[in-house]
Formats: C-alpha cells, sequence, structure tokens
C-alpha cells in the first residue's frame, strides 16, 4: 500500500488551466488554492507522478479570490475554479488560450462568449452510492481526488430543475431495495422538460417500480431506466415519448433529443455560438457546406437556412436519425445526413472534396485526418469549433502549413467555474501560407 504523505504548510505558485495551482517545485497540484496564498496543503493521491492535493486554512488571500457560490465547492470536483472571480477566470483561460497559439496567432482575436455563471447546465451525470455509515444516499459529482460521491444537497451550476431534484432523489433511493445497485442517474431537461436515465445493475422488483413510478408522478419528470449499455435505455412508461427538445430561438429551430443524445450543456451560450459560427462561415445561397461530426443536427440546420446545401456527417447511426428528424421537423429539404466514421482515411475522402465551406466540431481528440483531407480539397473556409484547444493546435498546424490561413480565433466559456472551455476558429485559403 503507498504510504500516505502528511500534510504541510506551502505556497501555491503557478495556476494551470485544470484549475489546480502547483507548487514552485511542481510536485503538488493543489485544488482551491491561488498563487501567493498560502495554505495547509492535503495531499489525497499521486497521480502521474504529481500528487493531487486539497488546500485548508488558507491565508494571505489572492486578490480575485472569492467566497464560491455554492457550499459544496471546496470538496466538489465538478467546479474547479468557484473560488477564483468569474471575471478573472474569463481572462485566465483566453490568456492561457492566446499563449497556446502564442507562435500561431489568428489575425483578429475574437471577443469572448459568455453567459450566466450559475444555473446554466441542463445536462450531467450524477454518481449514486448508499452509504451505510451515512445512513442515507449521496447523489452528485465525485469529490476533488477521490472516487466518493460528494456529500450535496444542491448544485449551484445545474438548472434549477435539476438540482432541486438531488435531495428528494437521495430519499427515493434510500427507500429502494435495490438502492445499493444503482451507480448512476443522468440528468437532462430542456424546455420545461426533465428526464432521469436510471442505471440499475440487477432487476428492479416491482415494489422499487412503484416507487420509481410514484415519483415520476409527483416531480413531473421522465425516468428512464437503463440495465446495460446505451441502447438498453428504456422509458419507464414504455408507451411514454422519451423525446426532449430545445430551441434555437434566433433561427426560429426546435430539436428533439433523446436524453442520452450528446447535446451542449449551456443553451444560452450554444445560441451565441451558433451565430458567432454562422457570421464566420459568411453564407451565400450558393454555398455547399460540409458539417462534421455534426451531432443531432445543432450547426446542419442553422448553415442550411442559408447555404445552397449542407451534408452532416456523424459516426453514431442514432444521432443521423434524430438529426435527419429534426430537419424534417423544421422544414429543411436541403439538409442531407450520412453515417461515416471520420477517423477512417476511406470515409474522410468520400465525403470530403464536393464542399466550398466547412464547419467541424469534433470530439476530444479532434480532427487531425479531416483537415488533412481538406488541405487537398476545393473547400475555401472552415470554422472549426473545438472542446479541447490542444487539438485544436495540433489540427491549425495542419492546415495553415496546407494553404490556409487562421483569420479568427475565440474562447466561448460554455463550462462556467470549470477547467473546460469550447474555442472557435476560422480558417481561409490566402496567400499567407499558400
Amino acid at each position: 500500500m503507498r504510504k500516505r504523505k502528511l500534510p504541510f504548510t506551502d505556497v501555491g505558485h503557478t495556476l494551470t488551466i485544470e484549475g489546480t495551482c502547483v507548487s514552485e517545485d511542481g510536485r503538488f497540484a493543489i485544488h482551491g488554492l491561488l498563487p501567493g496564498e498560502q495554505a495547509l496543503i492535503v495531499p489525497l493521491k499521486k497521480k502521474k507522478g504529481q500528487w493531487v492535493c486539497q488546500s485548508q486554512n488558507i491565508e494571505q488571500d489572492h486578490p480575485a479570490r472569492v467566497i464560491p457560490v455554492c457550499a459544496h465547492a471546496a470538496q466538489c470536483g465538478g467546479c474547479a475554479f468557484q473560488h477564483f472571480d468569474r471575471s478573472a477566470q474569463l481572462v485566465f483561460k483566453r490568456d492561457w488560450l492566446q499563449a497556446l497559439f502564442d507562435d500561431c496567432p489568428p489575425d483578429t482575436w475574437i471577443p469572448t462568449l459568455s453567459g450566466d455563471a450559475v444555473g446554466y447546465r441542463s445536462k450531467a451525470r450524477l454518481g449514486v452510492k448508499h452509504v451505510v455509515k451515512k445512513g442515507r444516499t449521496l447523489i452528485g459529482f465525485r469529490e476533488v481526488g477521490s472516487a466518493y460521491i460528494t456529500e450535496m444537497t444542491s448544485c449551484q451550476v445545474l438548472v434549477p430543475e435539476l438540482a432541486r431534484l438531488i435531495e428528494p432523489l437521495s430519499r427515493l433511493i434510500d427507500g429502494l431495495d435495490s438502492r445499493s445497485t444503482i451507480p448512476q442517474i443522468e440528468v437532462a431537461a430542456s424546455s420545461g422538460a426533465v428526464a432521469l436515465v436510471v442505471r440499475h445493475l440487477t432487476i428492479l422488483p416491482p415494489e422499487d417500480l412503484a416507487a420509481f413510478l410514484a415519483f415520476q408522478d409527483a416531480h413531473q419528470v421522465m425516468i428512464l431506466l437503463q440495465s446495460k449499455g446505451p441502447d438498453s435505455v428504456r422509458p419507464l412508461n414504455e408507451e411514454a415519448n422519451p423525446l426532449l427538445h430545445y430551441r434555437l430561438d434566433d433561427q426560429g429551430l426546435v430539436f428533439e433529443f433523446h436524453p442520452m443524445d450528446f447535446t451542449q450543456v449551456n443553451q444560452a451560450v450554444n445560441q451565441e455560438m451558433v451565430n458567432l459560427a454562422l457570421d464566420l462561415l459568411d453564407l451565400t445561397s450558393e454555398d455547399h457546406v460540409l458539417d462534421a461530426f455534426c451531432g443531432i443536427g445543432n450547426f446542419s440546420l442553422a448553415v442550411a437556412q442559408r447555404a445552397a446545401s449542407v451534408v452532416g456527417i456523424e459516426a453514431s447511426r442514432s444521432s443521423v436519425d434524430r438529426a435527419s428528424s429534426n430537419a424534417q421537423l423544421n422544414g429543411l429539404g436541403n439538409v442531407s445526413f450520412e453515417v461515416a466514421d471520420l477517423y477512417q482515411s476511406e470515409s474522410a475522402s468520400l465525403v470530403l472534396p464536393q464542399f466550398n465551406k466547412a464547419l467541424l466540431d469534433p470530439p476530444r481528440s479532434g480532427a487531425e485526418l479531416v483537415c488533412q483531407k481538406l488541405v487537398d480539397s476545393t473547400c475555401q473556409k472552415i470554422v472549426y469549433v473545438s472542446c479541447n484547444p490542444k487539438t485544436l493546435r495540433r489540427d491549425a498546424d495542419i492546415l495553415c502549413a496546407g494553404g490556409f490561413q487562421l483569420d479568427q480565433l475565440g474562447m466561448i466559456d460554455m463550462f462556467p467555474h470549470t477547467a473546460h472551455m469550447e474555442s472557435i476558429a476560422c480558417f481561409s485559403r490566402g496567400s499567407k501560407n499558400g
């Protein structure tokens, strides 16, 4: 067994994008501390040669230190920056992005997109654990540096209709015979509706099913049960329609989605992001646009309102089916969707040459292969939305080496108080790198 390191007093040195403050020697990554502050450092575990730590008894407050909006912020791993003034958070994230692109800067930096700092998160995966010693079920995010569930009664970043369910759900599961075999609940809310996807490891007895039905009726939510993988998700009421919906009001669009579909968790900022992407694409009625990694059509349908045609490509059959349904729902006939794995060379080569503009919104692993293919295509303009600036930087190098120039780049604060950010870049064919 690895020996636990004893607490000690030290001063924070460098703030990282992960939300920790690293000691001067780099051996300790300390949660809840800001540069220059002195605190009692409590090592929790060693990870990749560095100790993950918690801070206590903080002295010499940093000028940007604030009281967290959430009472559980010090223990909960869901947020990393609640102790850091919001305006300072935005400057810090933007400065980090600028440093990442220091030797490949854009012609223009886009003003940061941001929204409300609390009550914004409409989707989350919450851990569930019935703790016998505490005599109750814990529901929430994992603790800092631990697999344990944070003992929380509310969550300030969840939308209110989800946050207010934490305590009632805890009491519900306390009373179930199967309480020790429910490890997580996925929660989703949109346009006045709430869905809860309950993962269960054993067959639920009739008494527990009756308890879920009573909870569903009492709280006006939709409960779905998941016995195995995502394909096993079924509504508690078999005849129920499991779909929620959200809107892009500026475009007059409505999107149906299953609670297990990928959607942006911050709908207000999502609207601003779509608006910005449309402006950067500078669409005309003659444009033929590729939407790579299109999901359920979040960007595709808005682009289709302005372009001649749009083709959305996505590896998930269920997402493509949902996107096609959403296009029909909104009466858009100039957009189509195809199933293809854009991490496979054959798929990328088949779909890319026919477009003059492209929008990319890939997973964290980025769009390396797609960018390589776009360099050799007739595409003239690319808007790249990224949830991982490091892979965006890698892919930007590919595009710029292949004849594109980086026109604009900006940060999107999709996840306030967390270590995550979205970024958006616009590339065009030009003489600068051509």
